[in-house]
């Protein structure tokens, strides 16, 4: 089992890596913030005995853990392709900072970050259809609409209201079908083969188990990881859709889980050695004993893995060191893992705001390109030039690509792209 780092071999783009210093600044804030609400971790807990020990171990070797900002995997290691679907902006569809995506067949459907009440549908050329859910007091509103999930079979889609305690089924023109009393707090919620699975980071009221499986009507089917009922707790990328079940993760933990229906095994195991908190530092931080980020500047430590996907033969996943995000792209076939600071370094399309991913498809991971990082990164293609970063040629492509998927709009007029990055095959 092999685990490196990969570094750029081409004086382009070693070139590249100082203007990558604004990404890695923006990434820097982002850790910090990440840091100030980062008021809880997790070691371990008690689950249910059956899960399975049969799982794979992923070694990294500290040396391959700093903040070296010339450590960068180029995206052209796993990616293929990149397409990139603008998102239509009218009155309609003003929408700011997203928190989730999910397609399905030809849907995108986005959630946002900070006027959560409203999932907005568009098709995949980004033309956008209607929107599902409203905010308010309402039977067929939402009071706080935490997550959603989709049922593709039937063509519906779940918005779990945390408030009521209620998932409200929809179908995907926004119709009301049903209110579902699931009689528990959680944050996120997953849709799959007739399951409903619910999360939320130790629970000190109502259903004391951070992961709940229940069944289409909201009846308990089975309940892992028992709540140690801690003052503070946290959110968390929890599940990542498969085609055969679902992969789940812990915050401020190690190990990769799969859920098949009502089963949970053990699937990898993230190795960081002695970078990781200790059981009693964990214990610290849950009872707020002591702050994570001196833990991460004074000792060292590494947080957790977060934002898990598995496509084809890839698994990516990131942590926190220090104050800087490092990402993980782990090859499932040859069991190597590189090794990435601050952010990927696109060498398809030369978008270096983009390269963040937030879900997955069958065969490729989402990300989503903000309108200001955008035009920040169309007005950088001429100095790439003078720098020897890009050719005329290339700039040239770049520029009318670019201008032409925004559709001549400027950055108050513009939404969010999505990005598909269509994941390489042996």
């Amino acid at each position: 089992m092999k685990a490196y780092i990969i570094k750029s071999e081409s004086n382009v783009e070693f070139k590249g890596i100082y203007k990558r210093k604004r990404m890695i600044m923006r990434n820097l804030l982002l850790g910090i913030i990440t840091l100030l609400f980062l008021t809880s971790c997790s070691h371990r807990k008690e689950q249910r005995e059956s899960v399975n020990e049969d799982y794979v171990t992923i070694p990294v070797p500290e040396q391959d853990i700093n903040t070296d900002m010339s450590n960068t995997i180029p995206l052209s290691t796993f990616i293929d392709k990149i397409d990139i679907i603008p998102l239509e902006f009218d009155d309609s569809c003003i929408l700011g900072e997203i928190r989730k995506v999910a397609i399905c067949g030809d849907n995108i459907f986005v959630l946002e970050s900070q006027r959560p009440g409203t999932v907005y549908r568009f098709n995949m050329q980004g033309n956008f259809s209607n929107k599902i859910g409203s905010k308010g007091q309402g039977p067929e509103e939402v009071i706080e609409l935490s997550d959603f999930t989709v049922n593709e079979e039937e063509q519906l889609i779940y918005l779990l209201d945390n408030y009521r305690q209620t998932v409200l089924s929809c179908t995907f023109d926004g119709e009301v079908k049903e209110a579902i009393k699931i009689n528990q707090y959680a944050d996120q919620l997953h849709y799959k083969n007739g399951l409903f699975y619910l999360f939320y980071d130790e629970p000190v009221k109502g259903e004391l188990y951070s992961l709940v499986v229940r069944d289409i009507h909201g009846g308990i089917k089975e309940r892992f990881f028992p709540s140690k009922q801690y003052p503070i707790s946290r959110t968390h990328q929890a599940f990542t859709p498969q085609e055969e079940g679902v992969l789940f993760s812990k915050p401020m933990n190690d190990t990769i889980y799969f859920l098949r229906d009502t089963e949970m095994s053990r699937l990898y195991w993230v190795d960081f050695g002695s970078l990781r908190f200790s059981p009693q530092e964990i214990e610290d931080i849950y009872m707020e004993r002591t702050k994570s980020l001196d833990l991460l500047l004074q000792k060292n430590r590494v947080t957790s893995i977060d934002h898990v996907f598995r496509v084809g033969d890839w698994l990516c996943f990131k942590s926190l060191y220090k104050i800087i995000h490092i990402f993980f792209v782990y090859n499932i076939h040859t069991q190597e893992l590189r090794t990435s600071v601050g952010s990927l370094y696109d060498d398809l399309e030369y978008m270096f705001y983009g390269n963040e991913f937030c879900g997955q498809t069958e065969d490729a991971l989402i990300g989503i390109y903000d309108s200001e990082r955008i035009m920040e990164d169309i007005n950088q293609y001429a100095q790439h030039e003078k720098e020897g970063m890009i050719t005329k040629e290339q700039k040239e492509r770049f520029q009318s690509k670019m201008n032409a998927l925004r559709r001549g709009d400027d950055t108050e007029n513009m939404n969010p792209w999505i990005l598909l990055y269509h994941v390489k095959k042996d």
